[in-house]
This record gives C-alpha cells, structure tokens and sequence, in this order.
C-alpha cells in the first residue's frame, strides 16, 4: 500500500483576499522539486516574486512535492521551478507565486476571483521573474541525450549573443504575460541559470533589431516596427514604461489593437488579461462582467463591443480589421452579427450577470439577423455607418496602430 507522500494533492479553501505562496525546500539537480504552498492575506503576504511564463504545450508532464503530496506540471513549469526555486532559496526573496500551482485550476469560483485580482498579485511582487526557458544551446545536444532534458548547464552564457531567440520563444505571444510584465515593480529576467534585468534584456534587443525602443506604443512609428513582426518581444519592450511616471494604463480598444498579435488558449482571456491595464473608470464598467469564465466567446465579444461603443465612443464597424484581429473574430458576417447584438445590448443598465435581464440581452447575438440587415450593416461596415449609439458622440479609434 503506498505511503502517504505518494498521495495526489489536494487544494484547502481559499479565503477572501487570500493567496497562496510557494516556498522551495529542497531542489535537487535535475531530479526532485519539493515545495511547501501556504495560505497568507494579500496585504501582509511575505515578499515574494510571481513567475511569468508560458505553460507548454502537449502532455511533457513531471512530478514535484507540494507538501509532501504528488502534483504532476508540464515539463517547462517544471524546469522553471527547479532554477527558480534555486534562485529564491539563495536569494532574500523566498516565496513563488505560479498561477498553475497556486490556484485551483479546476474550481472556476476561485478561479474567477483570482483573476479579478490578478493585476494586483503582479503589482504587489517584490519582482516578476520571466521564464524564457533552457539555455538555447542545450538544442545541440537533444539527439545525444536519452529521455527528457528538464535542466542544462553551459557556461559563457552571453544575452546578446542569443538575443534574436530569446526575443523569438513563445512567451512572448502568450495574452496573459501582458499585464505580468507591465504592472511589475521590478522584473528580472531568466533562461536556464543565467539572469538578467529588465534593462539589460532591453538592451541587448534593441542592439539585435536595430530598432528604438522608446517610442510611445502609439505613436505612428511604433505600428510600422509592430507590424514588420521583426520580434515577438517588441510589442512588450515598447509597452512596458521606461520610466516610472510613464502612462501605463490605456483604454481597452488601445490595448486589444496593440496587442493583437498575441495568442491564448481560451479566446476569452484576449480581453479577460487586459482588465488590469484600464483605467479605473472604465474597468469598474468591465468588472460587472468579467471575468466571468461561465460566459460564451461570442457574449464576451458582444459586451466587449457595446463597451467600446458606448463607453470609450469608438465607432465599430466590419472594417475595424485590427480591432476584430485582437478580438479573433475573422468572419465578415459574425463580425456583423456581433456588432448587431452589441448595438442593442443595453450596456449601462446591468450590474450583474446573474440576472435575468442580462442573461435576456445577451442573447439577442443568438437569434437570426435577417438577411437584409446583414447587407445593411455589412455596407455600413464599408465606411457609411455614423453611429451605432445614437445617444453618443463617437471617435473612431479602428487604425491607432
């Protein structure tokens, strides 16, 4: 029969205005990871560095101790935490917030009110540690090695040398790295041993692209270096202030164009990973809705446009080619159907998402548009269309970028 230290383990409630922080125990080289995770108030929690990575694809899936109990994570988390949790136990910072671990992916209650503050997890960090994964190097060596490789060490690491990849891996396309990378205090950055500060991963990227990263994300300028896609990390390093005072926060329209190259595996979480990056009037607007994961793609996206439309006075039609792109709608005619569904939502008038009158004005998107108002809306959507919200002035803001 086996023992207790083989069992699965299981997740305790978690309070109002908890989070749960892990601290390693004991790492061994390429081997073991034991963690222990507690529970603490988000005003009086330890210091502690949240990690920013990406989650990996497939079924590549180790095994750590999390208080003396079996936890199975992808094999990149995994490798994150054996360097990671290296690095906080030699350094002053001992604890490590990792949202796979550290909230119950299966309890979607939590899960809601963990996003709801999600900003603030990233915000309160005494530094955000990004994951850029192994040294590139250990690639050389993956057809001479048996079975997975989880750590590598190589000497003479030099950033500049493997700038071009580095700003290529995938974290950099991921929607939520967005909000951890620019509300941090501080954020360092990781590949295998080697760390490196923001300002100098900066640096060494903007020497590699031969580009300035000191524009304003909106300036004209900024679109050219964005769309050329010379790196996946540009849009980040121009996003992120180069100095404190610099105006993070931007309105949501602003945000989805600009980062609508990014990617995500839950299409709702392109609009759900931005909510930290508002200004204060306009996400207490969003916050009676989201982040709600009970809701559809498409009631996301309908109360997404009606927001813009009616909050932010932007005017939505088809032709909104980028704005649709950051929301990841393609079709002509479901970006019709949406706006239609949008212009009759009643967006001002609901507080909650458990009422019957909202859950009634959502579904309009769902009934059959006639076909002669998709060609309306659909030529409107050329150029013709003034207004969706009669009762408003609006700015078109479809081409910032």
């Amino acid at each position: 029969m086996p023992g207790a230290d083989s069992m699965d383990f299981t997740y305790s409630r978690l309070g109002p205005g908890q989070l749960r922080l892990l601290r390693p125990v004991a790492v061994v080289d390429g081997i073991s990871i034991s963690l222990e995770i507690s529970h603490f108030e988000r005003d009086r929690a330890p210091p502690y560095a949240a990690v920013s990575y990406t989650w990996g694809e497939g079924d590549e899936i180790e095994t750590l101790q999390l208080n003396r109990r079996q936890i199975r994570v992808r094999r990149n988390l995994w490798s994150c935490l054996h360097y990671l949790g290296l690095y906080a136990r030699d350094g002053m910072v001992k604890y490590l917030w990792v949202d796979a671990i550290c909230i119950d992916q299966s309890n979607v209650a939590e899960r809601n009110a963990q996003v709801r503050v999600m900003d603030e997890i990233y915000k309160n960090a005494r530094y955000v540690s990004i994951w850029l994964g192994l040294d590139p190097r250990f690639e050389h060596y993956r057809d001479r090695i048996e079975g997975p490789i989880t750590t590598f060490y190589a000497s003479d690491f030099n950033w500049h040398e493997h700038a071009k990849k580095l700003a290529d891996h995938e974290y950099w396309s991921r929607y939520w790295v967005i909000q951890e990378c620019l509300l941090a205090r501080d954020v360092q950055v990781h590949c295998g041993e080697n760390v490196a500060a923001w300002e100098d991963f900066r640096v060494a990227i903007s020497v590699e692209a031969k580009v300035n990263l000191l524009t304003y994300p909106g300036d004209s300028r900024t679109a050219e270096t964005l769309d050329s896609r010379k790196h996946g990390a540009l849009a980040l390093l121009l996003a992120r202030p180069a100095v404190e005072d610099f105006p993070w926060q931007r309105p949501l329209d602003e945000l989805i164009i600009h980062h609508r190259h990014s990617r995500c595996k839950d299409p709702r979480d392109r609009v759900f990973s931005l909510l930290g990056l508002l200004p204060l009037e306009e996400r207490k607007l969003l916050e009676r809705f989201f982040p709600n994961y009970s809701l559809s793609e498409d009631r996301v996206v309908v109360i997404t446009l009606a927001h813009l439309q009616k909050m932010n006075g932007v005017r939505v039609t088809t032709k909104c080619r980028e704005l649709f792109q950051g929301l990841g709608v393609e079709s002509k005619e479901r970006r019709t159907r949406l706006i239609s569904a949008a212009a009759k939502f009643s967006y001002f008038d609901y507080d909650i998402t458990s009422s019957p009158a909202f859950h009634k004005a959502l579904s309009v998107y769902e009934a059959t548009v006639d076909e002669s108002e998709l060609e309306r809306l659909a030529r409107f959507g050329d150029g013709g269309l003034e207004t969706i919200d009669n009762e408003r002035s609006t700015i078109s803001r479809c081409n910032i970028l």
